[in-house]
């Protein structure tokens, strides 16, 4: 286990906790169907299906911007292939609703962090007819 990893498993086990206080049930961590197909957190509430995308960092700079935006075009579009799967995987009707959602957190230690729940986030062009590759970027709904 590298240090980067188990970084992210921290980040992975505060954001489930925050989701479960905010009333939400953990369905999977880490599901995964094959390599390039992984859902970090996979929640319900309200009969509502969250897929959520964490991100941990050791701090925040102005460099590197705020964790929960590396979740990019590209890493977007790899959720949304896993978010087809898994619903196929599991016989879920296309007209539940899904949310794909980010939580960022900045880990300074077990009680020092920062941590930003991003709902609803959707890259402006999924379809490959509109997509040219300099439009896009975060919308929240």
């Amino acid at each position: 286990m590298t240090e980067s990893w188990q970084l992210g498993q921290t980040g992975e086990e505060l954001a489930a906790d925050y989701l479960m206080k905010q009333g939400y049930s953990i369905l999977h961590h880490n599901w995964n169907l094959h390599h390039g197909c992984e859902l970090d957190l996979v929640a319900r509430k309200n009969g509502e299906l969250h897929f959520v995308e964490v991100k941990t960092r050791r701090r925040e700079s102005e460099v590197f911007g705020s964790p929960e935006m590396a979740v990019d075009w590209r890493k977007m579009r790899h959720i949304q292939s896993a978010i087809s799967y898994y619903m196929s995987f599991y016989g879920i009707d296309k007209d539940t609703p899904i949310h794909m959602d980010a939580i960022g957190v900045v880990y300074r230690g077990e009680d020092d962090f920062d941590l930003r729940f991003l709902q609803d986030i959707h890259y402006f062009e999924f379809t490959r007819s509109s997509y040219n590759g300099r439009q896009g970027g975060w919308r929240y709904m």
